[in-house]
């Protein structure tokens, strides 16, 4: 017959999994996941109004998006590479 754990050590078991370092990283990631995403949304919406109920500023908005990364990501991710992290995290927040 199998053990049953009591509700303290239950309890006592998921908030430490709720506080576990593991945990955090995990929720802040997707809350910040989901909130560039909703920017992302709400960037669409306001182009869709603000150009009269039509796609084609959100469309130019995406393909500018799109073909910045295509062409600088490279370039953005050695010039990271080849500097200490540090300096380029300062410099990208300024």
């Amino acid at each position: 017959q199998k053990r049953r754990d009591n509700p303290e050590t239950r309890r006592k078991t998921v908030l430490d999994f709720f506080t576990s370092a593991k945990f955090l990283i995990y929720m802040g990631h997707a809350l910040s996941t989901w909130g560039d995403r909703m920017w992302n949304f709400a960037v669409a919406v306001f182009l869709v109004e603000l150009y009269g109920n039509s796609l084609l500023l959100t469309a130019v908005y995406g393909l500018v998006v799109a073909g910045s990364v295509l062409l600088l990501g490279a370039i953005i991710g050695d010039w990271v590479d080849r500097n200490p992290r540090l300096k380029g995290k300062i410099r990208g927040q300024l």
